[in-house]
């Protein structure tokens, strides 16, 4: 018996596509967990009375549970329109991405068969990593500006460039899917909704609604801010006036906006429109909630305002006239693609775009035509499509302008910056470290003015753990900030910088063990590189430092895919106490979650706000992401792992013949925790995040007076369930887990070329 009626309506599109049709999908979960997913697609047709047709045909499915069923499509097929059929079965089993593996069918990555190096950039955001790149391919810094640059958040998808020796330029740019998209829109105008709760302030409000907390998802990009569709020149502003997240290219602005003066008013009156709609909504919600529980914000306790805030949450989303509003914002949003060629657009089942494509044998319209999709250029807020970007793929005939050779053969893989101050128990990107086993060279990208903070040394860390060290590369930029009266000349000055390194090493050695200390010491002799005013253009000289500095790292990278060490060494190893290791890496992952989660205290761990932690579970439960923000449950169970069981293979019990000089040992170990890392990232992500997404799903949907504790217990369970403690007593549950770790150890010792004791 269905005690839920399901019916579609009409609904007038924004002025694009027409007529709409909305319904709740009986087969798909709605935020409360529960069958009845708000959909809304468009018809295709300005005519209401196809549009209604084609809603009564949706009706006829939806009042025939029969035709319910996915096996049912192909019927289906005979007696509906293909957009009813579509919009019906569509996503019925959630469409999976790869858009990785979308950009390696249209624009494979050439390796090291082909002579190609790629090399894997990796830094802090800010330190200058993107400023490098620009210098590699070659690209100018004042009239190109490709790609983007800023002192904050920058870089947020991954950007791959190939250097090809043919004249032409070729591009793919895969994107963000749309339920993502929408979801993100709906967090931007909830933030809004609740800053004009808690302040009043429309500019926090506009703040709120246009940049995303996570900082990768900026809606100014797409529909403009207030200052840059002023009036006034963007270059006569002063640029604090931006948000951290809306840092400009201010050295050499030249280039005018593609933005006419008339679509600037377009955009400043539909902005304005915006804003105004969330603060009438977050009003009426507010008022409405308020006068029933009696409740308000300026008096409510800590408990009673979590509950308002959630309350209030699940109220919005329940109102027609915010579910409007969303669906006006994703339309508006989605507009910004047909500024691109229709033919050079790929798109999905429900006709959003998966990836554009581009070549062109002219360098200037083909870095113009790129920044659309990178650039954070502000007089052109508005009509980017940056943050609806996953990934950027190009190759061309690029080279660095300072190079003495005609052709290089490199490809640079770009992304992300690291956070500054991650906490004692996080760990680098899943993003990232999945790259380490594609990448020949891994270039570290430092500030020198503040070397080696925590997340360098992370990153450190990660690479001798998982047997990717000798890709290592460490580039320190702004060398010309470190200064005193105690470093008066260039050698002094790379002391000092040296010294914050061997910290770093001497650090990780203590995690690590005295081998890690070793082979990161061995990087200081023709593998650290100290760069100044890597944004300025030089010429080639060879008394000058930063193009020596440019030419031997570059040298450097290419020495990377010669071939490895060949060993002979063969590492003994007895499994028998690996148990303790397993325990111990179990036990790291937990206690800080715990203490994150505000189940336990401890002085180390900054206790989480409720709210990032719903984000989180939503990230994994709805939007297949494995982390939100700093927060990396994935990330931080494989590196405790990847520690504990590297300190189990860097320890054999022999070695065949125990004779083998250290470098082959050294290149055993590696070949060894190479392939555990491998095996690793396989087997925590399905085990915390793909076997898990449903335990994930409801934690999210937990709601009212108590669901913050409650969402955090079973948070818990999802992460003892993936990587239980294993005791004194074991019971099934660990003993299974034990027998997974010790099945992947083996493996990677066997795959290795080591060996077990028998």
């Amino acid at each position: 018996m269905v005690d839920q009626i399901f019916k579609a309506s009409l609904s007038k599109g924004q002025g694009r596509d027409g007529w709409c049709v909305i319904f709740k999908h009986p087969l798909r979960s709605g935020k409360n967990g529960k069958a009845g997913l708000r959909v809304r697609r468009g018809l295709g047709t300005k005519v209401e009375a196809e549009a209604q047709e084609l809603v009564d045909q949706l009706n006829k499915i939806l009042s025939d549970q029969k035709l319910w069923n996915p096996t049912e499509k192909d019927r289906a097929k005979k007696e509906f329109h293909p957009k009813i059929v579509s919009a019906f079965y569509d996503n019925i089993t959630p469409e999976k991405r790869d858009p990785w593996a979308i950009r390696n069918e249209i624009l494979p990555l050439p390796g090291k068969d082909e002579g190609y190096v790629k090399a894997l950039m990796v830094g802090t955001t800010g330190a200058g990593k993107t400023t490098v790149v620009r210098q590699l391919i070659g690209t100018d810094p004042d009239k190109e500006r490709f790609p983007s640059t800023s002192s904050a958040k920058t870089t947020t998808s991954n950007i791959e460039l190939i250097f090809t020796p043919h004249n032409i330029y070729k591009a793919v740019v895969s994107f963000l899917g749309k339920s993502y998209v929408r979801q993100h829109i709906e967090e931007c105008v909830l933030s809004a909704a609740m800053a004009h709760l808690e302040t009043s302030e429309k500019q926090e409000v506009e703040n709120k609604f246009l940049v995303h907390s996570e900082q990768r998802f900026r809606l100014s990009y797409l529909l403009g801010s207030v200052r840059s569709l002023a009036e006034k020149p963007i270059e006569d502003e002063i640029t604090d006036e931006f948000t951290d997240e809306e840092v400009i290219e201010t050295d050499t602005v030249t280039d005018e906006s593609e933005i006419s003066f008339q679509e600037k008013n377009v955009l400043r009156n539909k902005l304005n429109g915006y804003i105004s709609k969330i603060i009438s909504i977050s009003e009426q919600s507010h008022q409405k909630l308020a006068n029933e529980l009696g409740v308000e914000i300026e008096t409510a306790g800590k408990e009673d305002l979590i509950t308002l805030q959630e309350l209030i949450e699940e109220n919005l989303y329940e109102q027609d006239n915010f579910q409007t509003l969303i669906d006006t914002i994703l339309d508006d949003v989605e507009s910004k693609f047909e500024h691109l060629d229709p033919v050079s657009v790929a798109k999905d089942k429900s006709n959003w775009p998966l990836y554009w494509v581009f070549e062109s044998t002219d360098r200037d319209d083909f870095i113009k035509k790129i920044n659309r999709f990178s650039s954070n250029y502000a007089p052109n807020f508005g009509c980017l499509l940056t943050p609806l970007v996953e990934g950027i793929r190009v190759a061309g005939p690029f080279r660095p302008s300072w190079s003495p050779a005609d052709e290089t053969k490199l490809v640079i893989m770009d992304g992300e910056g690291l956070g500054h101050t991650p906490d004692s128990a996080s760990s680098i990107s899943t993003n990232i470290t999945k790259r380490f086993q594609i990448s020949d060279a891994i270039v570290l990208v430092d500030n020198a003015a503040q070397p080696m903070q925590a997340a360098p040394t992370a990153v450190l860390q990660s690479l001798v753990s998982s047997g990717h060290h000798k890709k290592l590369i460490v580039c320190f930029t702004h060398f010309d900030e470190v200064k005193g009266v105690n470093i008066p000349n260039v050698a002094m000055r790379k002391d000092h910088v040296l010294d914050s390194f061997d910290n770093s090493v001497v650090s990780v050695g203590k995690t690590l063990g005295q081998r890690a200390e070793r082979v990161l010491k061995a990087c200081k002799v023709d593998r650290i590189f100290f760069l100044s005013k890597t944004q300025n253009s030089f010429k080639p000289h060879s008394r000058s430092l930063i193009y020596n500095e440019f030419v031997n790292m570059l040298s450097a990278i290419q020495k990377t895919i010669a071939p490895p060490v060949p060993t002979d060494a063969i590492p003994v190893y007895d499994d028998s106490n690996l148990v303790l290791n397993i325990q111990k890496a179990a036990r790291e992952f937990h206690i800080p979650w715990e203490a994150r989660l505000r189940l336990k205290l401890d002085s180390r761990v900054k206790p989480e706000h409720w709210t990032r932690i719903k984000a989180l579970s939503r990230r994994l439960g709805e939007l297949n992401i494995v982390e939100y923000s700093d927060l990396r449950p994935v990330a931080d169970m494989i590196s405790r792992f990847q520690i504990h069981l590297y300190l189990f293979v860097e320890n054999p019990i022999s070695w065949e013949p125990d004779s083998s000089p250290d470098e082959m040992k050294q290149t055993a170990i590696d070949n060894i925790t190479q392939e555990l890392d491998y095996q690793l990232h396989r087997f925590f992500s399905k085990r915390l995040f793909n076997d898990k997404i449903k335990n994930w799903h409801q934690a999210y949907n937990h709601r009212g007076t108590g669901s913050t504790k409650v969402r955090a217990y079973e948070i818990k369970e999802i992460y003892h369930d993936a990587a239980p403690v294993p005791g004194e007593v074991p019971n099934s549950e660990s003993s299974m887990f034990v027998k997974g770790i010790r099945e992947i150890l083996q493996k990677a010792i066997v795959t290795g070329n080591g060996k077990l004791k028998e």
